[in-house]
């Protein structure tokens, strides 16, 4: 920055005195350069907040009142995200389309509940760059590996081919190789989970 400030004086010492030569058509203007009359403007960007200038007037800066029980609290509060999520509604149908679990579905040997917002726990996985897919089934309690055989009965009827698994007992989830999202959630929906 010091460079640059040397040069930028140089310069405009070049021009003292001189009208003739000056670019932006001083002497058009009747003005003669003195070197008190030129001002070579400098920014300087800080780089970290140990070389900024002190800040003052912070209180000026933010002024605030504290108030208790407004009754704008109320707009505000619609605001902030729920610290609990709250139970569903039962209804008829819902316009999502989400449906909701059933009760019987807790007296079969394996169970899948829900996550805390109320969905199947059946992701799909993506990995090496898009050319890997892989459906995961989560949370899984009861025999694990009856789930499993179902899992593969119900995909080879409907896509008439080998479906490979993958089944963790202490992760408690089951990897199917391929996007069958879609079609495990129909499955999961229809044992009631």
């Amino acid at each position: 920055m010091a460079t640059v400030w040397r040069s930028q004086c140089a310069f405009a010492r070049f021009f003292v005195g001189k009208t003739g030569r000056i670019l932006n058509n001083a002497a058009d203007l009747g003005i003669k350069l003195t070197p008190e009359s030129i001002s070579v403007s400098t920014t300087r960007s800080y780089s970290n907040y140990s070389h900024s200038p002190l800040v003052k007037k912070i209180k000026e800066q933010y002024d605030f009142e504290i108030e208790k029980n407004p009754p704008e609290w109320a707009y505000v509060e619609r605001l902030l995200p729920l610290e609990i999520i709250p139970p569903v509604q039962p209804k008829e149908t819902y316009p999502s389309g989400w449906i909701p679990p059933k009760e019987e579905a807790k007296d079969l040997p394996y169970f899948m509940p829900r996550t805390k917002n109320h969905e199947l726990p059946i992701y799909l996985v993506i990995t090496h760059k898009g050319q890997r897919k892989v459906s995961m089934l989560r949370k899984i309690e009861g025999d694990i590996w009856l789930m499993n055989d179902l899992i593969k009965e119900h995909l080879q009827k409907n896509f008439n081919r080998y479906i490979e698994t993958r089944v963790h007992e202490l992760g408690r989830f089951i990897e199917v190789k391929g996007d069958f999202v879609n079609s495990l959630r129909e499955w999961a929906y229809s044992k009631g989970f």
